[in-house]
């Protein structure tokens, strides 16, 4: 299984938010399923974000860390359509690559693990603690 870490509460907005472009600047071939990882940094500019502030249920913001935003963990899964640079999504940030996200599966618990840059290889001990969970979704 292929991961990408996402700083919060970026990572939330996608697993949670609606938030169905991840801005980068640069593509990728990956296509398929990819687990959102939850880096351990908080992002000040997406907690002012008015798109998150909303999603969260705020008034106005910005927001703060809470147990909401599980850091250094998967906290989804989801699958990666494609990668444009002419997203009409309103997640979709001009002049960078939009990955397209679909088919977004919330974890109902984060799977600690260590985050790298890029898409990268989740370790076989955490795949079938994420997949696990994925299977318990499928039967209900």
């Amino acid at each position: 299984m292929k991961a990408l870490t996402v700083h919060n509460p970026w990572a939330w907005a996608i697993a949670h938010g609606g938030k169905d472009v991840e801005n980068r600047g640069r593509a990728t071939r990956h296509r398929g399923e990819l687990a959102i990882h939850a880096g351990l940094h908080w992002d000040e500019i997406g907690a002012a974000d008015p798109r998150i502030i909303v999603a969260a249920g705020q008034i106005a913001g910005p927001l703060l860390s809470d147990a909401r935003f599980v850091r250094g963990a998967i906290i989804a899964v989801v699958d990666l359509v494609d990668v444009v640079r002419d997203s009409s999504s309103p997640w979709a940030a001009v002049g960078q690559c939009h990955w397209l996200i679909a088919n977004v599966r919330p974890l109902a618990e984060a799977v600690p693990c260590r985050g790298w840059q890029n898409v990268w290889d989740v370790s076989p001990e955490v795949e079938v603690a994420v997949q696990a969970q994925l299977d318990r979704r499928d039967l209900t």
